[in-house]
């Protein structure tokens, strides 16, 4: 397998996060390759996303009461996600066949809690199984005080990390975030998720800009959808 191809961007808003991950999604379906990329937040930047399918008037209820004002919806699926100090993440990469995202969820998430636990931080796995429904009856819900299988736990039971997956053919788009305390600032639990990450592709670690072109690319796409009222507010 080709190496995994870790790109790097400058400083990004919410909307260019969003904006970035579908380019190199399509990226990744046009030249079949790995890639992963790890979010630079805009300094002090808190921000919201929500899942593709939930309503945004109950979402923006929960994001308002954190007193969070930059939100967005994503591509991706699953409940309301608070960007205050987490450790933002995105996957994009080519499974071929019938492998279901739930499979890819508990393989990934499974080498990840063992990568921390070589590192001194025990993880547990949620082990209750069942429908998650982001949105029952209109009520969003937030996706970490609502966990669902093989998300991972601190000691106290706490959600620590989530994400949510979408397939676009046999490309596959992972989203997650690690909210541990202070997890953006440390580089300790970027270096333990990479090795993850490495670890789940079999293969080692390109280092790439995003090119000029497709930054540009970013913030068009930025301010004609994940900014306007239309894609925000599209449920």
């Amino acid at each position: 397998m080709k190496n995994c191809i870790f790109i790097e961007t400058p400083p990004l808003d919410v909307y260019s996060q969003m904006a970035a991950d579908e380019l190199l999604i399509s990226e990744n379906m046009r030249q079949n390759i790995c890639m992963a990329r790890f979010f630079n937040w805009k300094e002090s930047e808190s921000a919201a996303t929500f899942g593709y399918a939930q309503f945004e008037h109950s979402a923006r209820e929960q994001i308002n009461a954190s007193g969070i004002t930059k939100y967005t919806r994503r591509s991706t699926g699953g409940g309301v996600v608070l960007h205050k100090d987490d450790l933002t993440f995105s996957l994009f990469f080519v499974r071929e066949g019938s492998v279901k995202p739930s499979e890819i969820y508990s393989s990934l998430h499974d080498i990840i809690k063992n990568e921390f636990s070589k590192n001194g931080l025990t993880l547990g796995a949620y082990d209750k199984t069942g429908d998650y429904r982001p949105a029952p009856n209109g009520i969003s819900s937030n996706c970490f005080t609502n966990p669902v299988a093989d998300d991972l736990l601190s000691a106290d039971g706490a959600k620590v990390l989530g994400g949510a997956i979408r397939r676009f053919g046999n490309a596959v788009l992972y989203q997650g975030s690690l909210q541990l305390a202070g997890a953006r600032r440390k580089n300790k639990y970027k270096k333990i998720l990479q090795k993850a990450v490495l670890k789940y592709f079999n293969t080692s670690c390109d280092i790439q800009q995003l090119g000029n072109a497709l930054l540009n690319e970013v913030y068009a796409l930025a301010q004609s959808k994940y900014q306007n009222s239309e894609w925000i507010k599209k449920f």
